[in-house]
């Protein structure tokens, strides 16, 4: 036998045995999908919602059964098709296609609980499956998610069931407008209330580069420039922060396409500006200390949990700044029509562990199937990555710790 960690393999007349194995792919297309000639072959797929329809495509040539595990995540691929279809049955009784949906209500220990509930009964949270969903279990409970999680996640992490309405959009048309009328309410141009940001995304191959300002209430102002001289960048951003009286270290640069070194250049010049790189970890929490509540930790914890990576929390903190059900305070200049365009366009989607993500800016692989940013946008999101800098700049103050003397 051979064994390691992607395959189990026999022996068969001193060779490996051809017909008889068992291979693992960690993959989203088809590479090494193919080729296989086994009598009876079973393709399993899981996490099948960020499944490629090319591995489906690429296992119809062999496969006689098909295994697919999955949440209902926003997704275009063979996994919803099939889901939405339905059951299919055959003329003698079996099933081509069977579709099993599992509930958050189908835990035995949620099932329990909601019975007691029912009967007038406080629920003793009892474990019948230890490991299954249990009913309180502070965030990652049912009771907590079905009082706090928004519609989409509800559906997705509690129902098992494809979302479809408006909120399939990371920021509903609906929300964007009242973005609007709150800019239109506080006049515009106004001036700055509170601490003012900026973000900067420096403009990489043709895109452009887009300084946006934007205080505690919505955005200042925004320029976009198509920057093929990059060396303009740094007079440029200068100029607008003292415009605006923008303190260095509240202008926050994408560390790609080169951010980075237009931010060396300006530390040069004794301007402290800071880096975001789009792709980097959740920011980690903030060390709790004896004067931390719990309620701190908890929320802290939940950030870490809610977001995927850098670039999903900072598009997940916009969100909050739009949503009329959460903060819903940040106001948008209507004449931004290219940034209202990119908002309007962005998916909605969480993985596989209900963490929020955006697609890729651009392709990993040439031959990737898989849709990015620039796919759905026509073009790099480059007002868009201005917008959330500066809003995660305003994010970066609540975070500080407070000192409270007893």
């Amino acid at each position: 036998m051979v064994y390691n960690h992607h395959e189990i393999r026999k022996f068969r007349h001193g060779q490996l045995d051809k017909y008889q194995y068992i291979i693992g792919r960690v993959a989203a297309r088809d590479e090494g999908l193919t080729g296989h000639h086994a009598e009876s072959a079973l393709l399993a797929c899981d996490e099948v919602s960020g499944v490629d329809d090319a591995v489906y495509s690429a296992g119809q040539g062999w496969m006689n059964r098909l295994l697919v595990i999955g949440n209902p995540n926003p997704c275009e691929n063979f996994f919803k098709r099939g889901v939405k279809a339905g059951d299919l049955l055959a003329d003698d009784g079996h099933y081509y296609r069977k579709v099993i949906r599992i509930r958050a209500e189908d835990s035995p220990n949620v099932a329990l609980a909601l019975e007691q509930i029912k009967r007038g009964e406080t629920p003793t949270n009892e474990e019948l499956i230890p490991g299954v969903l249990p009913y309180e279990n502070g965030i990652k409970g049912y009771a907590y998610r079905r009082k706090h999680w928004d519609v989409v996640r509800q559906s997705v992490g509690l129902d098992g069931e494809f979302w479809e309405g408006a909120e399939t959009l990371l920021y509903p048309c609906g929300w964007l407008n009242a973005a609007e009328r709150r800019a239109d309410a506080l006049g515009d141009p106004r001036r700055p209330v509170g601490r003012v940001t900026m973000g900067v995304d420096a403009a990489e191959g043709g895109d452009s580069t887009v300084f946006l300002v934007a205080d505690e209430l919505g955005v200042l102002d925004m320029i976009a420039l198509k920057t093929r001289d990059t060396s303009v960048v740094m007079g440029r951003t200068i100029a607008l922060a003292q415009q605006w009286s923008v303190k260095p270290q509240d202008v926050y640069f994408d560390s790609g396409g080169g951010g980075k070194q237009h931010a060396d250049y300006l530390r040069v010049k004794g301007w402290n500006v800071k880096t975001v790189a789009f792709g980097g970890a959740v920011t980690p929490p903030i060390k709790t200390a004896r004067f931390n509540s719990l309620g701190q930790r908890v929320d802290q914890s939940e950030d870490r949990y809610v977001y995927k990576n850098r670039r999903a929390e900072m598009y997940g903190i916009l969100r909050r700044r739009l949503d009329p059900g959460d903060r819903g305070d940040l106001a948008i200049p209507a004449r931004y029509t290219e940034l209202r365009r990119q908002l309007s366009l962005m998916p909605l989607r969480y993985d596989g562990e209900g963490r929020l993500y955006l697609p890729p800016k651009a392709k990993r692989n040439p031959q990737s199937t898989e849709q990015t940013l620039m796919d759905i946008l026509g073009h790099s999101p480059d007002e868009a990555d201005a917008l959330v800098l500066a809003v995660f700049g305003q994010q970066q103050k609540s975070n500080r710790v407070q000192l409270v003397s007893a």
